[in-house]
């Protein structure tokens, strides 16, 4: 389900059917040969901790955090669920 629009086509969403709501992140700069699966990234583990991270100005896109090296995994799920 979709929570956010970043803008530029970035899309966060929740995995509802996940435990807790995983936070997705949904980047389509990042598909190459037309495989989707490799342009969704786990944002937060659960909805909460995303929702703690934005509060307290401690997430990804915090301009602190740019060029930290910050390191965003694929969703493991997304060649099944897509």
């Amino acid at each position: 389900m979709p929570i956010l629009d970043w803008g530029c086509a970035m899309v966060a969403g929740v995995d509802c059917p996940s435990q807790g709501g995983t936070v997705l992140l949904f980047e389509p700069n990042a598909i190459h040969d037309q495989e989707l699966s490799g342009t969704w990234f786990v944002d937060a583990g659960c909805l909460a901790e995303w929702l703690e991270a934005w509060l307290a100005g401690t997430s990804w896109y915090e301009e602190e955090a740019v060029g930290e090296g910050l390191y965003m995994p694929l969703w493991a799920d997304a060649a099944s669920r897509l």
